[in-house]
């Protein structure tokens, strides 16, 4: 405690003799004179003329400085055609949870590994490679991917997406034959 009272003390003294009446420099008159033009010469024969040098900013090839680095770097990260939610998984870590048919728009859900749940329809796109589902029945979600071999054609890779069975599914039966369906 005695240790910083003693140098605030000494820093205020300091800067008080630091801030003695100190003269400020004069600046010295500048005499403007009246510019000289001169007329170029005609150049003789033997003579080179060298044109004056105007800069020019060309920005082509250069980082925008307004823009973010990391979001720069982001988007060069991912490489996928789909940036929606369901597009940062693969098919395959997918669960299909249930659907919803019998009506001109069927609607099912899938679980992505984290167990949140999304609602799909036709033409809604998910997985990693940009796929859109095109069906979707009673017990399967076909999603279609898309890709070009290396000769250029484009190839359709359609990839089922099945309910699991209901292990606690109690089998129907017919009260009046007794049989098990």
């Amino acid at each position: 405690m005695i240790r910083r009272t003693a140098l605030l003390i000494g820093f205020a003294i300091a800067g008080t003799i630091g801030c003695g009446d100190s003269k400020k420099p004069t600046v010295p008159e500048v005499v403007s004179k009246p510019a000289v033009v001169v007329a170029p010469a005609i150049p003789d024969a033997g003579t080179v003329v060298i044109a004056p040098y105007i800069y020019s900013y060309n920005p082509l090839g250069k980082r925008d400085p307004f823009r973010s680095m990391v979001d720069d770097r982001i988007a060069t990260t991912t490489d996928s055609p789909c940036k929606e939610p369901l597009c940062q998984w693969d098919l395959d870590q997918y669960t299909l949870v249930g659907v919803i048919t019998g009506d001109a728009n069927p609607v099912a859900m899938v679980e992505d590994p984290m167990g949140r749940g999304y609602v799909i329809r036709r033409n809604t796109r998910m997985g990693k490679q940009g796929g859109k589902v095109t069906q979707i029945l009673r017990d399967a979600v076909t999603v279609s991917e898309h890709w070009t071999a290396p000769d250029g054609k484009d190839h359709v890779n359609p990839i089922n997406l099945r309910l699991k069975p209901d292990k606690s599914f109690a089998p129907v039966v017919d009260l009046s034959s007794g049989k098990q369906y």
